[in-house]
């Protein structure tokens, strides 16, 4: 108080030096004065009442996000195997005339049986009692951490539903076709849409026999090779499925995908004199023979790109290379220099990537590369490659291969492109798809050994694709 009845006299007589004014600006400013920490107040901030936003602030996805797990049917699973009979043939192609007094032939239906396993997904989660007794801006923590964990667990539900159990190639002749032998037999992850599709497209038993020889059937998988999705692509593969007796009304890209498509517009724009323009398209859906289909980017298809530079845990396995031979079968690679990374993969997630750089000479075709090691415990290998003469660093991801031994070989014959993705035709009618579900999203809490609260979020299920040929997918969808 002394400074400041000095500092009133001194302005009250018109004297007050440098110093009496600074101490003056100290005593009624208020002031920033937060560098990091509440003792780095000062002044009058030291008096201040702290101003925080009572929400959070979200710079990733949330539910909106999400387009295959609230579009599905869900059902109800009884058993860890699901099965279901399928119908592919009401007789066969006999004739249906009789002579006179005479009987038609006998003829039966055709039916068949498959199944699918039920997976597990979870996520955990953990609050130490003392957070859950102070006061947040969150509310209750446990909560919170519920509702994160069950929206982090959608997100990978969702990636799964497109892609689980796909991208795997055989090792030995570099095709990607969906076989189920090309996943490892101890997979513990589910078939998505891509490896149920692709395999469905050549699988007999998925095929109606009552058209057998009226028209070939076409393929359900058209690959774009680099190339962008245009109307002639959408409407043809709408047609074939069309064909399968399937009616598709959804079109699920990534959304660089569907801006490629939708600047194939831009030339047909035309401007009236005078009036003001709203340039630029709106394409979110797109009629073909078949009906509507409705256009739905979805984040989540995204394709997996560059390499992690480090493992996801501490758990994942490391990985050796060897030697390397070119030239095997009818492969897609055109003479040049690429750079490889490969991972191995294992339960706890992929290891740290290990660089190699492979040349493919003139009049070769393709890449074959030995796994001299890996870690016990590992399932497949990814395989990343750049585009021919790229830089180290630029390898995308093309791949996966089932490991089968220290010593085996994998063929790169140029199947899937670098860092490119699919972009699936769905019909979500219930009779196509269903999403088979053990237990729905359940919190379960864990036994308490600790001053610390920990749970799981759980979802245990599986996505059935009961008539593949009827859905379709483009794959190596180009973006530019």
């Amino acid at each position: 108080m002394d400074i400041i009845n000095q500092i009133q006299s001194g302005l009250e007589q018109g004297v007050i030096d440098q110093a009496q004014l600074e101490e003056l600006m100290k005593s009624i400013s208020a002031g920033y004065g937060y560098a990091g920490k509440p003792t780095d107040l000062q002044y009058g901030g030291v008096i201040q009442m702290e101003s925080l936003d009572p929400t959070l602030k979200s710079v990733t996805f949330d539910m909106k996000h999400l387009n295959f797990w609230p579009a599905l049917s869900i059902d109800k699973a009884r058993n860890l195997i699901e099965q279901y009979n399928r119908i592919i043939g009401y007789g066969n192609d006999v004739s249906p005339y009789i002579g006179e007094g005479g009987a038609p032939q006998e003829n039966d239906s055709y039916y068949v049986r498959d199944a699918k396993k039920i997976v597990f997904f979870a996520t955990r989660r953990k609050a130490t009692h003392q957070i859950m007794l102070v006061e947040t801006s969150v509310g209750d923590v446990v909560a919170q951490q519920a509702k994160e964990g069950t929206i982090d667990l959608l997100a990978k539900v969702e990636r799964e539903l497109y892609w689980g159990n796909g991208h795997f190639i055989n090792a030995t002749t570099g095709t990607w076709t969906g076989t189920p032998s090309d996943v490892p037999s101890n997979s513990i992850g589910m078939d998505g849409a891509l490896i149920q599709v692709m395999y469905g497209d050549t699988d007999v038993q998925a095929r109606s026999l009552d058209f057998e020889g009226y028209g070939e059937f076409g393929s359900v998988i058209s690959n774009l090779s680099g190339l962008s999705l245009s109307q002639d692509d959408l409407e043809g593969l709408a047609v074939i499925c069309e064909e399968n007796f399937g009616k598709p009304d959804q079109l699920h890209m990534q959304p660089k995908a569907l801006s490629a498509f939708t600047k194939k517009f831009y030339p047909q724009f035309r401007s009236e004199p005078g009036q003001t323009q709203s340039v630029g398209y709106s394409t979110k859906e797109m009629i073909t023979t078949v009906g509507t289909v409705h256009f739905k980017p979805s984040l989540f298809m995204r394709p997996k790109g560059l390499a992690r530079a480090q493992a996801v845990s501490a758990n994942a396995p490391a990985i050796v290379v060897g030697a390397t031979a070119n030239s095997i079968g009818s492969g897609l690679l055109t003479a040049g220099t690429y750079q490889y990374k490969l991972t191995a993969v294992n339960d706890f997630g992929e290891g740290a990537p290990l660089a190699a750089s492979r040349v493919v000479g003139a009049g070769e075709t393709s890449v074959q590369i030995t796994i001299t090691s890996c870690t016990a415990g590992t399932k497949y290998i990814n395989v990343y490659r750049s585009a021919n003469g790229g830089a180290a660093g630029t390898e995308l991801f093309i791949g996966r291969y089932k490991f089968t031994g220290n010593g085996m070989t994998i063929a790169d014959l140029g199947a899937k492109n670098p860092g490119l993705g699919e972009a699936f035709l769905l019909d979500m009618n219930p009779e196509v798809m269903k999403f088979k579900q053990l237990l729905p999203l359940t919190k379960i809490n864990f036994a308490i050994v600790t001053t610390a609260l920990e749970f799981a979020v759980v979802l245990y299920g599986a996505l059935m694709i009961f008539t593949p040929r009827k859905l379709g997918c483009f794959t190596n969808v180009g973006t530019v």
